[in-house]
């Protein structure tokens, strides 16, 4: 009962921390000291109410979208816009992947060099070892990773094992979803950046260590850590990196949450999980025109409606039955159309003996 009521206290305390949070940045802002401000952001990245803060603003906002149906619908289409937007953008890291490591090759297999000098009209843009530009593909790498996770989790391609899943009806899906992204998908990135904090305040500040249950803080400046290898020394931006992708995929948690929430709600249409990206779908194929010319009449129509399909049983018999008719025809006379040669006789090249009719004739 004691930690019910905790966590209620928390979340009304993040509802007011919210309400006051322009209030607070403004105060941050009007700090007269530089250490007490970065003492102050130090801390409040993991504090319990930056936690419940959170926590309410994901509560406000399915609230609000029980309310109304069309902010429901607009939130999660912005958010899901934001997370898309920033993944097709960070899908441009792999062609300066490739490129990169062509030029890479090039240099040390062809030319025998071990670093990319690069000095156009005098201007030196790049003096960098190989070894240290092979290592910066592993930072791309990361950052294609960081930044198109959330866009891959939009697009449903991200890996899942299916045991139950497939064979539920549809709303059983949709509350499924909605139950995995509260306790499952909302706790994990929140975890994810509650330990992701430290590390990369640790990295990117000159201070003494901080850790996940550190209450307190000695900012003295920004140092960014580095390792003493040849390779790509940005160690500081990979571990800032495990923010950004704690808070990218965070903000696809709660577009997740709240469309499914959607898809339970909206009992006239059926919301998918996973939505395709709009760009991808584009204009619908015309449909084949079988009858080239005039189009058909009412009766052709049902007419070409009533024909059973080729090489069906009845088709073959409707064939068999239309060559005796033929062959009827034939023997009992049919009448003949005028010629349109004219009335003049057509050579044969048949074998004599055979018969023939002569082509104005059939």
């Amino acid at each position: 009962m004691a930690t019910l009521l905790s966590i209620l206290t928390g979340l009304v305390n993040g509802f007011v921390d919210l309400a006051m949070l322009p209030w607070t940045i403004w105060q941050w802002f009007h700090m007269d000291v530089l250490k007490e401000r970065m003492v102050a952001l130090t801390l409040a990245g993991k504090s319990p109410e930056f936690l419940y803060m959170m926590l309410s603003l994901v509560l406000l906002l399915v609230l609000l979208g029980l309310l109304s149906r069309r902010f429901l619908k607009a939130t999660v289409l912005t958010l899901e816009s934001f997370n898309r937007t920033i993944g097709q953008l960070s899908a441009w890291f792999v062609l300066l992947m490739m490129l990169q490591q062509v030029l890479i090759i090039i240099m040390g297999q062809v030319f025998r060099g071990n670093e990319l000098l690069f000095s156009p009209f005098g201007l030196q843009l790049s003096n960098a070892e190989l070894q240290w530009l092979s290592g910066q593909l592993k930072f791309y790498n990361a950052i294609l990773i960081t930044f198109a996770s959330a866009y891959t989790f939009i697009e449903g391609g991200h890996v899942r094992v299916d045991l139950v899943y497939g064979n539920l009806g549809y709303r059983a899906q949709r509350l499924i979803d909605l139950l995995g992204a509260i306790f499952f998908m909302l706790p994990t990135t929140i975890l994810l950046w509650w330990f992701a904090w430290p590390l990369a305040t640790n990295s990117i500040f000159a201070q003494r260590p901080m850790n996940i249950f550190s209450d307190k803080a000695s900012w003295r400046g920004v140092r960014l850590e580095t390792s003493g290898t040849a390779e790509f020394t940005w160690v500081w931006a990979f571990k800032v990196l495990i923010l950004v992708f704690a808070a990218l995929l965070f903000i696809q948690a709660v577009a997740f949450l709240l469309r499914n929430l959607w898809a339970l709600l909206a009992r006239d249409e059926e919301i998918e999980s996973h939505p395709a990206d709009p760009l991808d779908a584009g204009p619908p194929e015309p449909e084949p025109d079988i009858h080239l010319g005039k189009p058909l009449e009412a009766g052709q129509v049902e007419r070409s409606m009533s024909q059973p399909p080729p090489g069906s049983a009845s088709a073959q018999l409707a064939s068999v039955r239309s060559a005796e008719s033929a062959r009827r025809r034939d023997r009992t006379g049919a009448p003949k159309r005028a010629n349109p040669t004219g009335g003049l006789a057509v050579p044969s090249l048949a074998p004599a003996g055979s018969r023939h009719h002569p082509t104005g004739d059939r």
